[in-house]
């Protein structure tokens, strides 16, 4: 995966791999957390750079925190290979990613 913009999402110095990898019917996430300078809605933060795409959108879940507030960040991987965050983050909002591992849904192949 690579930064949609790394002006408008700032990553963190010890970030993660910014990989989702599919092997053995499991979906591995492994997003870099980041500080967001800008307010979007659903918007996607991570475009796709090398590896599978799946055939159908796959919800990933909650996949992030945002820092000093009591609520979590849910995302979607798109067809297209980019990841979308779901509800947005404003200016300043700091999003600590985690790693998680899902099973692969029903009817999802990838390419």
């Amino acid at each position: 995966m690579q930064w949609q913009s790394t002006g408008s999402f700032v990553p963190v110095t010890y970030g993660a791999s910014n990989t989702i990898k599919v092997r053995d019917g499991l979906i591995f996430v492994d997003l870099s957390s980041f500080r967001s300078t800008v307010k979007v809605d659903n918007f996607t933060v991570w475009m796709f750079k090398s590896g599978v795409k799946p055939s159908k959108a796959v919800s990933l879940g909650c996949v992030a925190n945002v820092a000093g507030i009591a609520y979590g960040k849910q995302a979607t991987w798109n067809t297209d290979g980019s990841v979308a965050l779901i509800g947005g983050v404003g200016p300043n909002d700091v999003v600590q990613c985690f790693s998680k591992i899902i099973p692969v849904p029903d009817g999802v192949t990838f390419a």
